[in-house]
């Protein structure tokens, strides 16, 4: 009886840690307001280039990215808040400078050598597209396909992604845009949900 006890108290406490399912998620994974992602990024463009590690919180409408170099562009947080189509943006550096709003965008695309649509990217990490007009050349126009490599076109980029199965979530564990000469490469080695 004792044993079947513990026996009990221990499933319950397994049931109480597990990771959440694809089914505690939303189906449609715009709608996901919360999660984190840390990892390694790279971006080149205009002969200019880098690669360093982020750390990616979103937190409904607000992300907090921090990047550290040597990228190109030494340590940097980006905070981008509001809408979606066109979010305010605070950039900080590693030396105490605060950049906002166009001087912030502009001062992101100097460090990084080329225009990375840093709105649009909140959608992107996700495996998802932005709002707008947008298309999956390998797949129905308006479907991601159901396989672990998908390729989205949206706003003259081609993202390539490579999903895993992250916390029985599809999500994409490589991401490759490019837009011209612009390159950006993100490896996310870890993501946090929602539990």
């Amino acid at each position: 009886m004792r044993l079947a006890g513990l026996v009990a108290v221990s499933t319950l406490v397994g049931c109480a840690t597990a990771p959440p399912s694809i089914t505690d998620l939303p189906a449609d994974l715009t709608q996901l307001e919360h999660w984190e992602a840390r990892g390694r990024i790279g971006v080149s463009g205009a002969g200019q280039g880098g690669s360093g590690s982020f750390d990616w919180l979103q937190a409904r409408n607000r992300a907090d990215v921090q990047i550290r170099g040597p990228i190109g562009i030494g340590s940097i947080r980006l905070q981008m808040s509001g809408s979606a189509e066109n979010p305010d943006l605070r950039l900080e550096t590693g030396n105490g400078q605060t950049f906002q709003a166009d001087t912030a965008w502009r001062e992101l695309e100097n460090r990084l050598g080329t225009r990375v649509p840093a709105e649009k990217l909140r959608y992107w990490m996700l495996g998802v597209p932005a709002p707008g007009e947008h298309q999956w050349p390998e797949a129905r126009p308006d479907t991601p396909p159901n396989n672990d490599r998908a390729v989205l076109e949206q706003d003259g980029w081609r993202i390539e992604y490579r999903y895993s199965d992250a916390l029985s979530a599809r999500l994409p564990q490589r991401i490759n845009a490019t837009s011209g000469d612009a390159r950006v490469r993100i490896v996310v080695d870890s993501w946090s949900l929602p539990r």
